[in-house]
């Protein structure tokens, strides 16, 4: 049993891939650590995970490094209500984004 600490955006789905090298393991994951799958992590929360099957060990050996730790969790940042946002999030095809 290990243990490992959240970065930022990152599921129980990142955390296995990361960790167990299998997508397939996130709600064992989740149960260990007494949460349900569609609890939200928070970075620099630490979680328990359980030994990884030696068959992953190339998978887990690519994510090891911290420049390619999985990320795929919501980090939308809501701009403040009432305002005019900028940029490709803000826009909506053929409203305020045209494609020719």
């Amino acid at each position: 049993m290990n243990k490992v600490t959240v970065s930022y955006g990152q599921t129980w789905l990142d955390i296995a891939l990361q960790e167990l090298g299998d997508m397939e393991r996130a709600i064992e994951l989740a149960l260990l650590n007494g949460r349900a799958i569609t609890d939200d992590l928070q970075a620099g929360e630490a979680l328990m995970v359980p030994d990884f099957d030696s068959g992953k060990r190339s998978i887990i050996q690519l994510f090891r490094n911290a420049a390619n730790r999985p990320a795929s969790g919501d980090t939308f940042i809501a701009a403040e209500p009432g305002s005019i946002g900028e940029g490709i999030e803000f826009w909506a095809l053929e409203n305020d984004f045209v494609v020719s």
